[in-house]
C-alpha cells in the first residue's frame, strides 16, 4: 500500500485556474504541460498542477530570464 506522508495537504490546480492566476490562455498552460515545461499530473481525463510545483516553476522561469533582455 502506498502511503504519502506530508506535513500539510498539497493544493492542486486545474489548467484553467493556472491560466487565470498567470493571466495567460488555458491553451498556453496546456501547451506548457504537453511540452513538459510545466509539471502536471493526469487525473482521470484532466490535468492537475501542484500549486507548490507551479510556484517553483514560475520562480525558475522568472529568475532565468535575462535582465538585459528588456522583458
Amino acid at each position: 500500500m502506498l502511503s504519502i506522508k506530508t506535513s500539510e495537504a498539497q493544493t492542486f490546480l486545474t489548467p484553467q485556474e493556472v491560466s487565470d492566476l498567470l493571466r495567460v490562455s488555458v491553451y498556453t498552460v496546456r501547451r506548457w504541460i504537453k511540452e513538459g515545461s510545466l509539471p502536471a499530473y493526469k487525473v482521470g481525463r484532466g490535468w492537475r498542477i501542484s500549486e507548490m510545483e507551479m510556484a517553483s516553476w514560475l520562480e525558475n522561469r522568472t529568475s532565468s530570464a535575462d535582465p538585459a533582455d528588456g522583458r
